[in-house]
């Protein structure tokens, strides 16, 4: 049985959208078929990078991926590591600067056994954006936090996907988390996949991550995905 058929998604240039959908339907599976960790029994995925000097994807998963027996700036500088796209002392640099960014500076040198599961997200989600990629994909990476850790993760990832001008795709069961950060919200169906529906974001690319879910449109918008989840759950979209 395909997990995913008939599903047509585009993604713009700086443009971050959420991906959510009924559990087993297959939106962790589309973003390893966009990674290439996975290739399509059918149909095709076109990428169009534009930066030959940037990293073309990264990817930030569930399950932590720190290496442990690296302190927090080389779990950093890990793509520069092999890659060699700088020089070491601009990589360090790099690094240096992006954890002072997310309030991290103190713990450049500590290892990642000594750090809190928010200042862990944090790395990772630095690690990955320190390859300069055109494309990043988050898998659920935020799943495992409690709620205020949650939305000030959230408030980091937002200002630095921003200033890096990053395509992000979030996979998330968090309608909230998905409002919060998205400019576009996709929702798939009950496998075989395909896009049950879009939602517009109405916050622009400068919004208060916390604030805006004080905001009536917030609740609106939330109350919009949370029916429509509820049909793809229990009528396997035939409410549509």
């Amino acid at each position: 049985m395909n997990v995913i058929k008939g599903l047509n998604l585009t993604v713009a240039p700086g443009e971050f959208v959420s991906i959510v959908g009924p559990s087993g339907c297959g939106k962790s599976s589309l973003l390893r078929l966009v990674a290439g960790f996975t290739q399509p029994a059918d149909g095709s995925i076109t990428t169009h990078f534009r930066r030959p000097d940037r990293h073309a994807i990264s990817m930030v998963f569930q399950e932590d991926t720190l290496l442990p027996w690296l302190r927090v700036r080389d779990n950093v500088l890990l793509h520069q590591r092999f890659m060699g796209t700088r020089r070491s002392n601009e990589a360090r640099q790099l690094a240096n600067s992006l954890l002072s960014m997310v309030g991290l500076d103190s713990k450049a040198d500590a290892f990642p056994a000594h750090l809190s599961g928010g200042m862990r997200r944090r790395v990772a989600v630095l690690t990955a954006l320190a390859a300069e990629p055109e494309l990043l994909l988050l898998d659920e990476p935020f799943s495992a936090l409690d709620e205020p850790t949650r939305v000030g993760v959230h408030r980091d990832l937002h200002r630095l996907a921003r200033s890096s001008g990053a395509s992000v795709v979030l996979v998330t069961h968090d309608l909230g988390e998905a409002i919060s950060l998205s400019d576009r919200i996709i929702m798939l169906t009950s496998p075989p996949s395909r896009v049950a529906a879009e939602f517009a974001v109405p916050f622009g690319p400068d919004r208060d991550v916390s604030a805006v879910r004080s905001d009536p449109d917030f609740h609106e918008l939330y109350a919009r995905l949370w029916k429509g989840m509820g049909a793809e759950v229990t009528t396997g979209g035939e409410a549509r």
